[in-house]
């Protein structure tokens, strides 16, 4: 992948982090291993240590849950937008406007998984995008899915709790 070397093509998490507004346990990108200005590649580390993962199928088989998929996609294509020069990381939050998923086989922990992302466009401050997420060379899921922005201020949260008074 070639692109603006505006940002490297590789983050670690710590670098990642001041570029999403997200923080553990939401922060699903590790690694970001690549981009241009039309893809990015990330990936995470399934770890049962996770507390998203000891929560999911207790008693169960340990596989990571189907909708962590959907968000990690929708990470790395808001991570692209800051790398692509698209958004800031000061611009408001972006939220899944609409999304489908197709789970093709569980990763399980232990496992790394990949996201490949592309960016197909970008229409009145809507990305629509499209991820496959691997396990080594197995297909897990596939991701469809349209995100979209919303300014700063409406998302200020209130100084006291509700029914306070001053």
């Amino acid at each position: 992948m070639t692109g603006d070397i505006r940002y490297p093509q590789q983050m670690d998490y710590h670098q990642i982090l001041r570029f999403v507004p997200y923080r553990s346990p939401w922060l699903l990108l590790d690694r970001m291993t690549a981009w241009d200005n039309q893809s990015i590649t990330v990936q995470k580390s399934i770890s049962g240590a996770d507390p998203m993962m000891a929560a999911h199928l207790a008693d169960g088989p340990s596989i990571m849950p189907g909708v962590l998929y959907i968000e990690l996609v929708g990470q790395a294509t808001l991570l692209h937008g800051v790398v692509s020069g698209r958004r800031t990381p000061e611009d408001g939050a972006a939220v899944l406007g609409r999304c489908k998923g197709e789970f093709l086989s569980p990763a399980f922990i232990g496992e790394t998984i990949t996201a490949e992302v592309a960016i197909h466009e970008k229409i009145a401050g809507k990305t629509v995008y499209e991820g496959m997420v691997r396990a080594g060379d197995r297909l897990v899921c596939r991701v469809s899915g349209m995100g979209a922005e919303m300014d700063g201020p409406a998302l200020a949260m209130p100084s006291q709790p509700a029914g306070a008074r001053s």
